[in-house]
């Protein structure tokens, strides 16, 4: 009984406080995550900073990852305000929120960009995306990684969701670690 008791805390804690309110961010974008194997939740995430709703880490390695979830109608009325307009449009809004993302982080040096393929749109019902791949800045905002891949999709009408993991390493660990992420988020259909 002791050990059913003990299974029943450690499910509990991996739901954390933290975790509702992202999950009611993410039914706000018709989406839903299931929290990865292997991961912890980084808490707290309160820096001013970062527009970071949700973190979580591989314990033991260096490897950390980032979501934030931008609802297309809140995000739609900051241009507004700010007579932006007519530089974007509401479908476009994720190709913003992922440039601020990578000026805010990358280094001057080059970074890697590509349109993400239909199909693997498809697998996440998304409509659209792009993948940023470049060097990080050295700041205690990014803990002092070296490199970032931020993945970012749109769900039309919805919002987007912009996933940024964080490492040391560019080689093929950092792509199998990323890899464990594959089935966390996902538009409803």
């Amino acid at each position: 009984m002791l050990c059913l008791t003990a299974l029943i805390c450690a499910a509990h804690a991996q739901e954390s406080h933290s975790n509702k309110p992202f999950k009611e961010l993410l039914a706000g974008v018709n989406a839903n995550f299931t929290f990865p194997d292997g991961f912890a939740e980084v808490l707290p995430l309160n820096n001013e900073k970062t527009s970071y709703q949700y973190a979580m880490e591989l314990p033991g390695s260096d490897f950390e990852v980032r979501i934030q979830v931008s609802e297309t109608k809140r995000e739609w009325k900051k241009y507004e305000k700010a007579k932006e307009p007519e530089k974007v449009n509401p479908d476009s809004l994720y190709s913003k929120v992922a440039a601020t993302l990578v000026n805010s982080m990358a280094t001057d040096g080059r970074k890697f960009n590509r349109a993400i393929p239909a199909k693997v749109l498809q697998f996440y019902n998304a409509d659209i995306g792009q993948s940023y791949f470049f060097s990080l800045t050295d700041s205690p905002v990014t803990k002092h990684y070296q490199y970032a891949l931020l993945v970012i999709i749109q769900k039309n009408h919805f919002g987007s969701i912009a996933v940024t993991c964080f490492g040391n390493d560019r080689g093929p660990e950092f792509f199998k670690k990323i890899n464990m992420l594959k089935n966390c988020l996902k538009f409803n259909n």
